[in-house]
């Protein structure tokens, strides 16, 4: 029987790999700009925002495309190669020579580990600043026939020391909901505003139904005081304002951590905003997960890129319903944030280690 060296199968299968990785790539690339540039055909044609602009905004979308094409990439290059090499008995082959499935694997596993690092780091450091620049230049362009939009479940810096976070928002009357502002006094306490609801018009909020919270430096209340009605002046120029919005897409997890436990203390409910925290790590490890479920499942089937093809869509459709039906679950309180977040990949490995064991000790003879 001939033994194939170890070195030779890793660079066979990443050879394989790789191209219709890149090629998937690619292609998600043009078909997510280009209808990221369809949903911009209004500021383009009404309000006939040079060509620039636009291109410079599609330029801060990349990296978030990037982010989001890797894991679909990585799972419709594994099915594609892989169901390949079973079609031309390429993988018989090599199992005969010596190869296990864990060994296979291994090659694969590895550069998923390596894709999941690059990003984290692009989802964590590029992707949040990204997304702000292009939101603000969406907010800019909308601010020059009026005040732009309030973003749900925005975080705003309102200078002179003021923070606010916002849960629910009606923009056409004008209505918030669920509102928290924390100051941070001359005497270096913060005071937390908490109200029900408010209004607002301009650079004046109005608030009803509320209450004040002075806190000590040891984060305890040492102050409270209910009110009817408040009034805050933002004393600032609005367009500067709503340059510093943000919302959980325009942050990484180590923004978000520190205003969830900025508000988290004066009793607002922040499970949407945890729910959305534990995901930004959690989809990290999406590609390595759907390594792990396409090699065993691309020996199914002897139908090749058919196979992979119909598989990808079917697999990526199961998981981000999973995804975001957890979601929704843990944002209601239902399920805790974190296992809201984590459940899907937990499933899904969970079937991709019985696909892996069963095909390993207990494959199923093909006739």
């Amino acid at each position: 029987m001939l033994k194939l060296k170890p070195r030779i199968i890793d660079w066979y299968l990443l050879a394989e790999f790789l191209k219709p990785f890149l090629l998937s790539i690619s292609i998600l690339t043009v078909i997510l700009i280009s209808n990221y540039l369809f949903e911009l055909t209004d500021l383009i044609i009404v309000k006939r925002v040079p060509i620039l602009r636009i291109l410079e905004l599609l330029l801060y979308k990349i990296p978030n495309i990037l982010v989001e094409s890797l894991a679909i990439s990585v799972l419709f290059a594994t099915l594609l190669a892989m169901s390949q090499l079973v079609k031309n008995n390429e993988l018989t082959a090599l199992r005969m020579g010596g190869a296990s499935l864990k060994r296979l694997l291994a090659p694969l596993f590895i550069l998923a580990m390596m894709i999941c690092l690059v990003n984290y780091l692009i989802s964590q450091q590029v992707v949040p600043w990204a997304n702000h620049q292009a939101q603000n230049i969406v907010r800019q362009t909308i601010l020059e026939d009026g005040p732009p939009n309030l973003q749900q479940g925005s975080f705003f810096e309102g200078g002179d020391d003021r923070y606010f976070y916002i849960q629910q928002i009606d923009n056409r009357q004008g209505r918030l909901e669920q509102i928290i502002a924390y100051e941070i006094e001359k005497g270096g306490f913060p005071r937390l505003i908490r109200a029900k609801r408010g209004y607002f018009a301009g650079e004046i909020w109005r608030l009803e139904e509320g209450m004040i919270h002075k806190l000590n430096d040891m984060g305890e209340v040492i102050y409270q005081s209910n009110f009817d009605e408040m009034e805050i002046n933002l004393n600032r120029e609005i367009r500067e304002f709503y340059g510093q919005q943000r919302t959980t897409a325009e942050m990484s997890r180590d923004e978000l951590r520190r205003e969830i436990d900025l508000f988290q203390a004066s009793g607002l409910n922040v499970s949407s905003l945890l729910v959305d925290y534990h995901l930004k790590l959690a989809e990290v490890f999406i590609s390595l997960i759907f390594v792990l479920l396409a090699v065993p499942l691309s020996l199914k089937s002897k139908q090749g890129k058919a196979f992979g093809v119909i598989s990808s869509i079917v697999i990526m459709f199961l998981y981000y319903l999973l995804v975001s039906v957890f979601r929704s679950l843990g944002r209601n309180q239902i399920i805790t944030p974190l296992l809201a977040a984590w459940l899907p990949n937990l499933i899904f490995v969970g079937v991709a280690i019985y696909l892996i064991f069963t095909e390993e000790y207990f494959p199923v003879k093909k006739h």
